[in-house]
């Protein structure tokens, strides 16, 4: 059968916190039917644009390891902009083509067909083909590329064998270029969310050419080759990238800029580098917002929004003492989410009592409230049912954070303030280099750490089960495991009736929420400051515009006139 391009349609909380929200938005500014001026890819622009010579958007990023994000995507969030995937997500989220103009299904589920749009080129003019993608697929495949998103691939057919190193050969992947413009992905069984997954960041596809020549080293700026509206073609190391649009793309998604200017920082910069007019998008730490809010200027170039992720403390599950559930309980217990949104995110945060934010498909978020409540009463009665009363007796315990921002060092100091007086717990704070963590947190050496995750696309299976259905030490995320939460995520994969998989993926929530596979904290606002003059930001179905490369914004965003 043929699916329509958006399969499914999801809601998005629109979070109430007083005085967040009013007269924050900007709306989308559509271009004007009388075009002044053409950009050097043959785009026109809209009427109240600013030259060419201005079109240029300048923001903060940590540099990149590498701009190969299909093998180091943590490394690598700067060249989301850069790869166009079979299938793309727009600023709903929503399914929309990108290298792919089509696709279809067979009729048991398993076997998708995609259609790629004849005549698109790499930025050193070559042909993109459908060769290009079963390579990219394969490779980040391959065990010795040690890809941390390997995972997220595991639907497909003989994925997770190669991957695990069963089998040595990539042709048992279910990947399969038949010409130039057609791709066939075999799933193990029926999944209806495929498509998404061809729309991750992570999938689109790279030059081969380029790899065996250059090795890891391809993507650098001089050897770097993309597929869609922007190119790398400068990178500065230790100061700043540049992307510029590729005058050999002539797709569908073509860019409005000139260039995108990524300029790098290692720490807070506070909000003096956007006043000064140094970038024209700045993402604001919780400590800036007092300043922010009562500046007569910024505080109307303030934008709040929700977006779909959630912060949790996750557990060596499989060694004391947090093999014994009553701790894990008694932690639950003791943490007041309302406080830690209200004091350390400074309304930045909503409580979070499970893994999938209200309204989100498959939540059942207001059912589950009661399970992980606050209280701390109850927290002392199991933490002593667990042989620690009042604490006495509980080893010392860490909690380990990424390379830590104001916000999470905030976060991470009220939990162990309400540990401490709540339970008599005392617990140390590690921050750590964000691969440090990550290799660790792979490895199911932190024994707690304050963790967090946004929604890729907008399914269950990509927060519950891309999350938390148990994987080999080195896959998972951490060693949480319950048979009956992977029955159930694993069941609700594959099935494609809606109104069966819904279901089974909230029964499989509230499991993990009764096990505590996590402990869940909140979701992020996110705070931005925007500059008047950057135009183009969609208004999306659920009422904001987000600034997000996920969904293409780099294809609507333009500098307007001054």
């Amino acid at each position: 059968m043929t699916y329509p391009v958006s399969i499914l349609r999801w809601g998005l909380c629109r979070r109430t916190v007083a005085g967040v929200f009013a007269g924050l938005f900007f709306f989308a500014v559509l271009p004007s039917p009388a075009q002044s001026q053409i950009n050097t890819i043959g785009k026109p622009m809209p009427a109240n644009a600013a030259p060419s010579t201005q079109q240029t958007f300048r923001y903060f990023m940590v540099e990149p390891l590498s701009y190969d994000i299909s093998i180091a995507l943590y490394e690598a969030q700067g060249a989301v902009p850069l790869f166009e995937r079979l299938a793309m997500l727009d600023e709903n989220l929503d399914l929309v083509p990108g290298a792919a103009r089509s696709w279809e299904v067979s009729k048991d589920g398993k076997k998708w067909t995609f259609h790629l749009r004849p005549g698109a080129k790499w930025s050193d003019g070559r042909t993109v083909t459908a060769h290009d993608f079963e390579y990219t697929f394969k490779r980040f495949l391959n065990p010795a590329e040690a890809s941390p998103y390997a995972f997220f691939y595991y639907e497909i057919k003989g994925a997770r064998a190669y991957n695990h190193g069963k089998t040595k050969d990539p042709n048992t992947v279910g990947v399969r270029a038949v010409d130039d413009v057609t791709l066939v992905v075999e799933t193990e069984a029926p999944c209806a969310y495929l498509p998404y997954i061809m729309a991750f960041s992570g999938s689109g596809p790279v030059p081969r050419w380029q790899i065996e020549k250059y090795g890891r080293k391809w993507s650098d700026a001089g050897t770097f080759v993309s597929n869609s509206s922007y190119t790398l073609t400068e990178w500065q190391k230790g100061r700043q990238a540049t992307l510029s649009l590729n005058r050999h793309y002539k797709g569908p998604h073509k860019g409005f800029l000139e260039k995108i200017v990524q300029i790098f920082t290692t720490e807070t910069v506070g909000v003096a580098p956007y006043e000064n007019d140094e970038v024209d998008y700045l993402q604001v730490q919780v400590t800036d917002l007092p300043f922010i809010e009562k500046h007569p200027k910024l505080k109307n170039e303030l934008v709040r929004y929700a977006f779909p992720d959630t912060w949790y403390l996750f557990f060596q599950t499989r060694k004391p003492p947090f093999d014994n559930l009553k701790v894990r309980q008694a932690i639950s217990h003791a943490i007041d989410r309302e406080t830690l949104c209200r004091t350390a995110l400074r309304n930045t945060g909503v409580p979070a009592y499970a893994m999938l934010p209200a309204q989100f498909p498959g939540s059942s978020e207001e059912q589950l409230k009661t399970i992980q409540r606050y209280d701390p009463v109850l927290a002392k009665k199991r933490l002593a049912e667990a042989g620690y009363p009042n604490g006495k007796g509980f080893p010392a315990i860490e909690l380990w954070m990424g390379k830590a921002s104001p916000q999470l060092n905030y976060v991470a100091q009220a939990i162990q303030g309400m540990l401490l007086s709540n339970l008599g717990i005392s617990v140390r704070l590690r921050a750590s280099e964000d691969k440090v963590y990550r290799d660790n947190m792979y490895q199911w050496n932190i024994p707690m750490g304050l963790g967090g995750f946004n929604a890729d696309y907008p399914d269950p299976n990509n927060l519950l089960a891309m999350v938390w259905r148990s994987q080999p030490r080195g896959y998972g995320r951490q060693d949480w495991s319950n048979p009956v939460f992977d029955k159930l995520v694993d069941t609700a994969a594959f099935e494609v009736d809606s109104a069966k998989r819904l279901p089974l993926y909230r029964e499989a929530e509230k499991t993990l929420v009764e096990d505590v596979g996590g402990v869940f904290l909140f979701h992020n606002l996110t705070s931005e400051l925007r500059k008047p003059y950057v135009k183009g930001l969609k208004v999306n179905k659920y009422g904001y515009s987000f600034f997000t490369w996920i969904g293409m914004v780099h294809t609507h965003l333009y500098i307007g006139k001054r």
